[in-house]
């Protein structure tokens, strides 16, 4: 697919070129495998990148944690079907003290949040404090806030659904 911005269409063709591609080398690590090529031709802009991340998400959370020293070699990964939907998600904890989190729905940055965020959140708590329980590290009422369970997290969660819901 090649684009080309008609003047007479747009009311500008004088697009950020980092914006773009900002947004291309998102869509391809939410389609692994898939190579996304960008070329500026204009006139003392000329830039070009290709994107291919055959990873996908998974190498989006290893960029994510490039300048932190991840706890784990290769982040978590797994993509499941439920019905018409697809879930994905990669996760890798580092040495930071901050959370990245994106999450998308039809590869749309969802950056308020939405039911799959909330969802991945709250069942990453959960799944940390039932092992704690199950291994002794936890006693009786304690728990691990959400919070802490989040420090250090790098993660990307990709819901593809057939009848998306945004406000």
């Amino acid at each position: 697919v090649t684009f080309m911005p008609d003047d007479e269409i747009f009311e500008t063709v004088d697009f950020n070129y980092d914006t773009v591609k900002t947004r291309l080398r998102e869509l391809a690590y939410l389609n692994k495998g898939l190579t996304i090529n960008i070329i500026d031709k204009r006139t003392d802009r000329e830039h070009e990148d290709t994107f291919f991340y055959e990873g996908g998400i998974a190498h989006f959370v290893e960029d994510l944690s490039k300048n932190k020293k991840p706890m784990f070699e290769k982040p978590v990964y797994f993509d499941v079907f439920y019905g018409d939907t697809e879930v994905e998600v990669a996760l890798q904890y580092n040495d930071g003290y901050s959370d990245t989190i994106y999450a998308f729905a039809n590869n749309i940055n969802t950056e308020e949040g939405g039911t799959h965020l909330e969802g991945f959140k709250s069942s990453l708590t959960k799944l940390i404090n039932d092992a704690g329980k199950k291994l002794n590290v936890l006693k009786g009422d304690e728990k691990v806030s959400g919070d802490d369970v989040r420090e250090g997290l790098s993660a990307v969660v990709s819901v593809k659904l057939t009848d998306p819901q945004f406000e």
